[in-house]
């Protein structure tokens, strides 16, 4: 059986330790995304390279064949990032995220 593209908002591993909120940007086959969830139960920025029909329906990070998200440290690049968001999508995200520490 061949396996198909997975949109973000199916990425749902590993289930023990992550849960999607909201995928707050995807740019579609062969770009990136990026999610906020939890990962732990704590509040995350995540990012993954979403993949294609043809040689990559899995994307990237992937673990044992399943697809992942690869969750960003707070700080900086985490801030950074926050700044390419529309404003109604980081309403949501800064009222999800813990306040950065000064």
């Amino acid at each position: 059986m061949a396996s198909r593209y997975r949109p973000p908002t199916e990425v749902h591993s590993p289930k023990r330790l992550w849960s999607l909120i909201a995928v707050l940007d995807d740019n579609g086959p062969n770009e990136h995304a990026l999610a906020l969830g939890r990962w732990q139960n704590e509040p995350v920025l995540a990012i993954r390279w979403n993949g294609n029909n043809e040689e990559e329906p899995i994307g990237s990070p992937q673990s044992r064949g399943l697809p992942t998200w690869f969750i960003l440290p707070p700080g900086e690049l985490t801030e950074a990032i926050l700044g390419t968001l529309p404003s109604d999508k980081l309403t949501l995200v800064r009222n999800f995220l813990p306040k950065p520490k000064r």
